[in-house]
């Protein structure tokens, strides 16, 4: 759980650092973005851009031996036109599948929080979500917790964590690292971020995206239009809209790397020290810490975490996880599931193999005093279609073509019929996340209706 000391730690830095941020912040706004940030600094990140010779909005960064690019050149790549490329959002829609909305359960009660994927089998969060490995162990990640295109639900996946296979935890840069339990074939198909710790992937004066869950909501993205104001050597503060249940999410620069890990805010106060929430009322803790107004926030620098985890001494299935985790290709790396059954299963959701979707239409006539009679017919266009022909033709078709389709797997090669095999014993129920966090069995509940059960984020 976020607590109040680790508040005024970020606080502290924060203030501390007031007048240096200023002097930032006065160079952004005046244009001078390339000066906003020290000589050394600068030249770390053009070097970086130009060692992954990477095109960003419509802009070349040539490769090592060719000439430099132009400071006009440069200054539009680090942030100062908000034109992006389509592949930005593309990949951002990749790299969201990796997030997932984490179900804490501590002796001090139950929450939200965020994760990521780091590599096939690790996820990394805060340390104040996960502050031991009996607290990581009796939680659980849950992925797909998303809107479609459509606007309806994902089917969620529900992961357990096993700490006894890696669990690594550090207070000082609030982070822990924790094992994925059993069959990971399920996420496979979600890839992870391989993190690099090489300098040079911020600057002062560039925007981050944030993927997250926001006091336990459905997965949600500050995108782009948070501004980097201060680079310290463990931390990065930005302006950015996030809430108690963003701890732990994944902080990205405009190439979609991580560089830093989300943990922490800093609250707007009066003049005379007491922290308002967002109406301007002076908060209280009976509002909750999502209405705080928060005035910034403060990410880890990943850097900074994998130098930690890659001092530390550990042996056997720990060190291979670890080596997985440091060795992985950085950035984005896909699972078994390509680009396109990802936008099938987004638009669709989880369809079964050899199954087709007909737009049908039932009609039950009871009239007569005899049995009820049932009429199949093609779904009537909606309105402002073309007419009935076209679509009901269509229809037809799709429907022949799917009647001979099933006739067609109903006979061998051969053509002689084979015997219908026995239908399968329908699945058990499946567990709300409400029953798994209470321990009792319940109705169906709504996402609302679990909020209120489970607490403040984290």
């Amino acid at each position: 759980m976020i607590t109040a000391e680790l508040i005024q730690q970020t606080e502290a830095r924060f203030v501390q650092r007031q007048a240096i941020r200023q002097g930032h912040e006065a160079k952004i706004r005046s244009g001078a973005i390339l000066e906003a940030d020290t000589p050394e600094r600068v030249k770390q990140r053009i070097q970086h851009l130009t060692s992954r010779a990477v095109v960003i909005e419509g802009v070349g960064i040539p490769a090592p031996g060719q000439p430099a690019a132009s400071s006009g050149e440069l200054e539009r790549i680090l942030g100062k036109s908000d034109l992006m490329s389509v592949r930005y959002l593309e990949t951002g829609l990749r790299i969201a599948r990796t997030v997932g909305r984490i179900h804490v359960r501590s002796p001090e009660g139950s929450g939200f929080g965020t994760g990521f994927l780091v590599s096939p089998r690790l996820l990394m969060t805060n340390n104040h979500v996960f502050e031991s490995a009996a607290t990581a162990g009796a939680s659980r990640v849950e992925f797909n917790f998303q809107e479609g295109p459509d606007g309806r639900l994902l089917p969620s996946i529900f992961v357990d964590l096993d700490p006894a296979a890696f669990f690594v935890t550090d207070r000082a840069l609030d982070f822990s690292l924790v094992a994925l339990k059993g069959n990971l074939s399920t996420i496979s198909r979600f890839g992870w971020n391989g993190l690099s710790a090489a300098e040079g992937k911020l600057i002062v004066g560039e925007y981050v995206s944030i993927i997250q869950h926001p006091s336990g909501e459905r997965k949600q993205v500050a995108l782009r239009e948070n501004q980097v104001v201060d680079m310290l050597d463990n931390f990065v503060h930005y302006r950015t809209d996030t809430s108690p249940g963003s701890s732990g999410s994944p902080v990205f620069n405009d190439q979609w790397e991580i560089v830093a890990l989300h943990h922490s805010g800093i609250p707007k106060k009066d003049s005379q020290g007491r922290v308002l929430a967002t109406n301007g009322a002076v908060w209280n803790a009976s509002m909750g810490a999502d209405k705080i107004h928060w005035i910034a926030n403060e990410g880890i620098r990943i850097s900074k975490i994998l130098r930690h985890i890659q001092g530390l001494s550990v042996s056997g299935p720990q060190a291979a996880l670890r080596r997985q985790l440091l060795d992985s290709e950085k950035g984005w790396t896909g699972g078994r599931e390509s680009t396109e059954q990802i936008a099938v299963e987004g638009i669709e959701g989880d369809r079964p193999a050899g199954g087709w979707r007909l737009p049908l239409q039932f009609t039950i006539d009871v009239g007569g005093g005899g049995a009820p009679r049932i009429e199949v017919s093609p779904a009537s266009q909606p309105a402002g279609g073309n007419g009935g022909g076209e679509h009901a033709a269509s229809t037809q078709d799709e429907m022949v073509s799917a009647w001979r389709a099933y006739e067609s797997a109903g006979r061998t090669a051969e053509g002689s019929e084979t015997s219908a095999p026995e239908a399968a014993p329908p699945p058990p129920p499946a567990e709300t996340a409400l029953e798994w966090l209470t321990g009792r069995s319940t109705g169906p509940a709504t996402m609302q209706e679990q909020f209120a059960q489970n607490g403040a984020g984290r």
